[in-house]
């Protein structure tokens, strides 16, 4: 799935070119860690090196776009991280943020469940509860949609760049995965 989680990496400078991507620990972020070329300085954040932030990437990115207006910012963030800082996305509203929120669903922390399993080590604290993020984000006066194919994207993300808050496209890992060609 790495050739998969980089392709969505770089779906983003070939969509939105300028952007800023800011990563969390999340599984596309780790194959962007080892082989996203960032396409200009102050273009790519991420903490998922070391012992990584989860939860970072949202208010990241928030303070990423109030620093570059002009700019494209886009956050990668999985399921589990994004329960760490969601309420930021009322800062995103409050401050009329258009960040784009790339969503990673996995329900749960997959990426850490896979290297458990790998190693036959009984997986513990993985398989956490899943909220539904579409209501949540529409609480948070948000746009929200679910992708259904991997081709709609792009245009899910240009449209989101006309708004005046928070877009969440939230991406089933296993339905992405499934209809990916590349």
């Amino acid at each position: 799935t790495y050739r998969v989680s980089l392709r969505l990496m770089e779906t983003v400078p070939d969509t939105l070119p300028g952007a800023v991507l800011v990563g969390d620990s999340a599984q596309p972020v780790y194959a962007g860690c080892i082989y996203y070329p960032s396409s200009a300085p102050r273009s790519w954040f991420c903490s998922a090196t070391g012992y990584g932030t989860l939860g970072y990437a949202l208010p990241a990115a928030i303070g990423a776009h109030l620093a570059a207006k002009d700019r494209p910012v886009v956050c990668v963030i999985g399921d589990g991280g994004l329960q760490f800082t969601i309420q930021e996305l009322a800062s995103a509203r409050e401050a009329e943020t258009p960040v784009i929120v790339l969503l990673w669903n996995n329900n749960g922390y997959g990426e850490i469940k896979t290297y458990m399993v790998a190693r036959q080590i009984h997986p513990i604290g993985v398989d956490i509860f899943t909220p539904d993020f579409q209501m949540i984000g529409k609480g948070f006066g948000c746009e929200v949609v679910k992708l259904k194919n991997p081709g709609d994207l792009p245009r899910l993300m240009r449209e989101a760049t006309k708004r005046k808050t928070a877009t969440i496209i939230e991406i089933d890992e296993s339905e992405y995965v499934a209809n990916y060609e590349g």
